[in-house]
């Protein structure tokens, strides 16, 4: 992935106000525990309160300052609350983190139908909505920063991820625009696109453990990219980013690739 350092006024994370949802397991569950290591004011969203209370009383006792609400970002009430206990609690956002998500393994013609309206109205109208009701107190203040946590899958054809890719195209291409849209703001859009990752969502029980990536490398990058004013995209890890190159400079070998993929995939 292309990663362009766009330089703003340098991110203080000490007393920074950072919102996450997706912060009861994984990627956000991680990030949240280095944004509050780091001194930052950090509320955790999710739809599993009881997994939400757990982790903010963990890090309350470590000294570090949290709010926990439950939060379904399918649901716009759901949102809408939470940017208004955000802004009552701390009276502004700093930080985005737009973590939450659903997996979406296996053949598009054996997905219920159903199912997939879920993981498109999670994985990007859930981005598109939360970032909609936040960015105004962001373009407020004059500064901020929206990070989509996307996937690998978002910046290649995956044979068994159809309509998670594609939610997953949409987040890096939406991220990307709306960077671009808001340069003179003062406010940055990042997508941070993980290869494959052992969390809840995505056990990788057939996946060979030398193939992936550290979930908490994945959070630490989250947190970086907010540090160092990284937008609009980065990759973890960079090696992906020549899949990329190979996906434009040759086609035919690509396609040729994707398709014995494919086969396996089918057998």
């Amino acid at each position: 992935c292309t990663e362009v350092n766009v330089r703003f006024r340098a991110m203080e994370l000490r007393d920074a106000v950072v919102v996450i949802t997706g912060a009861s397991s994984g990627f956000g569950e991680l990030a949240a525990v280095r944004f509050a290591h780091a001194g930052a004011r950090v509320t955790v969203a999710a739809r599993r309160e009881d997994r939400l209370l757990e982790l903010a009383e963990r890090l309350e006792r470590a000294g570090s300052t949290v709010l926990a609400v439950r939060c379904d970002v399918t649901e716009r009430s759901d949102i809408d609350s939470l940017r208004d206990r955000v802004l009552d609690a701390f009276g502004r956002c700093d930080v985005l983190v737009n973590n939450a998500g659903l997996a979406g393994t296996g053949r598009f013609e054996l997905q219920d139908a159903g199912f997939v309206e879920r993981l498109i109205r999670t994985n990007l109208l859930g981005v598109v909505l939360t970032t909609k009701a936040f960015l105004p107190t962001m373009l407020e203040a004059g500064r901020g920063h929206v990070v989509n946590v996307a996937s690998i899958a978002g910046r290649l054809a995956t044979p068994g991820l159809a309509v998670y890719g594609a939610t997953k195209h949409a987040v890096v291409a939406f991220s990307e625009a709306l960077n671009y849209e808001l340069a003179s703001s003062g406010v940055l859009v990042t997508t941070v696109n993980p290869w494959l990752s052992k969390t809840e969502g995505f056990p990788q029980r057939q996946t060979p453990r030398w193939l992936l990536v550290d979930a908490d490398r994945v959070a630490r990058v989250i947190v970086d990219v907010v540090r160092k004013d990284i937008a609009p995209e980065i990759s973890v890890p960079r090696w992906p980013s020549a899949l990329q190159a190979f996906r434009v400079l040759t086609p035919p070998l690509y396609r040729w690739g994707v398709g014995v993929a494919v086969r396996r995939f089918r057998r």
